[in-house]
């Protein structure tokens, strides 16, 4: 007759419940917050970028950007970062989640993140292909740039979709030309294309485009304007590196749905949202500049997907007003202290054998037909 454990006391069942739960409450209680990898770049990007957005607060009262309108934010940085949903520059649909969500100043600590995934460091180049689409990524793209001592080689589409960048009197490159005068970054804007469709804003008005070409205009940006998509990532790429002086980058950046710069909108999907250091083998419906830059075995970081991206750093949902600097598992993640679980499981562990081997003992008195109870 083989052995089976019984414990059939309800006294030994109750203590070994006690017992077990009580070390269970122990390790949930040992739960320690640790700092993340980075934790002061990323703070400090993320206290730069609120100091960015106050900037353009200010700009917003004193310029009066989309004055014609009332303000519906309880925080009032949002009014210059997030636009009108239509405007005489507006190229695509949007989503104002969203756009809310890429305003989070600790998307920089973010940005920090998948740099250093990248193995960037102080004093390295790396190209970025921004979009007014999302003006609070290109921001945060900066800053964390700016942080951690990296030049931003910058070329950016100036139409926008729903709720970007899109007043035609203070676009993306306004906004980053006021940035860089102001000194709160330093980066390399070095062209310009139109944007939207076939990157020439194919299906606008000939009053936007011409408010789109002023803009390049006013902030000193070449604009490409090629025959075609192909002609005008070309065009781009050849940009970029006639830019690098012969240096290397590190890295390049993706930011938005940015045609010239995916190649295909579809391939802002195909493409994972975050850090690639080999972009996966797809059938991609075309290839853009990211597409050439990995051919170079530069890696791709793909900033897309901002729910996606907002979820895996635990940034937490869109809110009005914005976030406090610091919040979020791109910061902090809390865990078990290892310590305390080890030696909960190790103690449970001898409990359960010891009382398997007290029932083991009374099992073979039984086979040997002596009452366990006449032995006390």
């Amino acid at each position: 007759m083989p052995f089976r454990p019984s414990l059939r006391s309800i006294w030994t069942l109750i203590l070994l419940a006690v017992l077990c739960s009580s070390l269970y409450v122990w390790c949930e209680q040992s739960r320690v917050t640790q700092r993340m990898p980075y934790y002061n770049e990323k703070l400090e990007a993320a206290k730069l970028m609120d100091r960015a957005l106050r900037v353009f607060e200010e700009t917003q009262i004193v310029k009066g950007v989309f004055a014609d309108t009332t303000s519906t934010y309880a925080d009032r940085r949002l009014d210059v970062v997030i636009g009108q949903q239509f405007s005489i520059i507006t190229t695509d649909l949007g989503y104002f989640e969203t756009k809310l969500a890429s305003a989070n100043p600790n998307f920089a600590a973010v940005a920090v993140d998948l740099l250093k995934q990248a193995r960037v460091e102080k004093g390295d180049l790396i190209a970025v292909g921004f979009s007014g689409d999302y003006p609070g990524l290109n921001i945060a793209v900066l800053c964390a740039c700016e942080v951690l001592g990296v030049t931003p080689v910058t070329i950016t589409s100036i139409g926008s979709s729903w709720w970007g960048a899109n007043d035609p009197e203070f676009t993306w490159p306004d906004m980053e030309k006021l940035l860089n005068n102001k000194g709160i970054v330093h980066s390399r804007p070095v062209a310009a294309s139109l944007g939207g469709r076939e990157d020439m804003a194919v299906g606008l008005s000939g009053v936007g485009v011409d408010l789109m070409t002023a803009a390049a205009k006013r902030n000193g940006l070449p604009l490409i304007l090629e025959k075609n998509l192909p002609a005008s990532i070309a065009q781009r790429y050849r940009s970029y590196q006639s830019s690098a002086s012969g240096k290397r980058y590190k890295a390049y950046v993706n930011v938005g749905g940015g045609l010239a710069s995916l190649g295909h909108q579809d391939n802002g999907k195909l493409i994972r949202s975050g850090f690639n250091g080999h972009l996966p083998v797809q059938n991609y419906p075309a290839r853009g500049v990211v597409h050439l830059f990995n051919s170079d075995n530069v890696p791709v970081i793909n900033l897309y997907d901002v729910s996606s991206l907002s979820r895996e750093f635990g940034l937490g949902l869109p809110q009005d007003p914005l976030a406090a600097v610091g919040l979020g598992t791109v910061f902090v993640s809390e865990r078990y202290d290892l310590r305390v679980a080890t030696i909960s499981a190790v103690l449970a562990l001898i409990i359960l054998l010891i009382l398997v081997k007290l029932d083991s003992r009374l099992f073979k008195l039984r086979e040997e037909g002596v009452d366990p109870d006449t032995l006390v």
